[in-house]
């Protein structure tokens, strides 16, 4: 296809219409041939007395080669907002990859679905990886307070991420009780709200805290350590540095009894 067309084209009918909304970024991506379904739009409002004084807009590619997102149509792209960022990031498309495995036998078309308060950069990323959701299935997406409606909504995001479900059935098995396989329906620590009956989504519970942590530029060692009174904790220190992989294989073993004996 001619980008040059296609920038030619874009000028024509755009020029005197600056990128006012999503929706008017999203309509000038599809204008250039990006499948928006496959790339994420951020718009972090960082708010001082009352005030808005950065409204950031980002652009995630959650899949290169679906999206259709080349350098050139990056270049393009650029040409004319150089001020929106447009995220290339390996690691977030392999997030992304865990997240939509889950997600896809997960999610209904045209649910509503709660999210936790974005108060944090875990929670951020959280968001960001659901975003093209809404294209995608249509999802609506539901931010939650508590004075929210149980009716509101028809399933719930939980943002637990695969170390710590890990950590559960291994503090379950070094306590000699069994695995608590309805743990991770507990959400108290996330919403104060009582979720029966309701479907509890995890996009992360695939997705390691190692790639989470430093997507986010957030330094943590993870290593063996002997005084530390989370013997999951330090065992899957040990264990990581044996076999990268064992979370997986842990969850998926897991997963199989679960199936088979509950």
């Amino acid at each position: 296809m001619d980008l040059d067309f296609l920038s030619n084209f874009t000028v024509e009918n755009m020029e005197e219409e600056k990128v006012e909304t999503k929706k008017d970024l999203l309509k000038f991506l599809k204008q250039i041939g990006v499948d928006t379904r496959f790339v994420s739009f951020y718009q972090k409002d960082t708010i001082e007395d009352d005030s808005i004084i950065d409204d950031t807009v980002k652009l995630y590619i959650e899949n290169l080669r679906f999206s259709k997102f080349s350098k050139k149509r990056t270049d393009l792209f650029n040409k004319y907002y150089p001020n929106i960022e447009v995220v290339r990031s390996s690691l977030f498309q392999k997030i992304c990859s865990r997240a939509s495995k889950t997600l896809a036998n997960s999610l209904n078309p045209k649910d509503s679905v709660l999210i936790p308060p974005v108060d944090n950069e875990y929670d951020e990323l959280l968001y960001i990886v659901l975003e093209p959701y809404s294209r995608k299935y249509g999802i609506e997406f539901v931010e939650y307070d508590e004075d929210i409606n149980v009716d509101d909504f028809d399933s719930v995001i939980s943002p637990l991420n695969l170390n710590q479900e890990v950590n559960h059935i291994l503090n379950d098995i070094f306590e000699g009780k069994g695995i608590d396989w309805d743990r991770k329906f507990d959400l108290s620590n996330v919403y104060n709200t009582d979720f029966e009956d309701k479907n509890i989504v995890f996009p992360f519970i695939n997705v390691p805290e190692e790639w989470i942590n430093d997507f986010l530029g957030i330094e943590k060692e993870y290593k063996i350590d002997y005084e530390n009174e989370d013997i999951a904790e330090s065992f899957m220190g040990f264990l990581g540095e044996i076999n990268p992989q064992f979370k997986e294989n842990v969850l998926a073993a897991s997963s199989f009894l679960e199936t088979h004996q509950k």
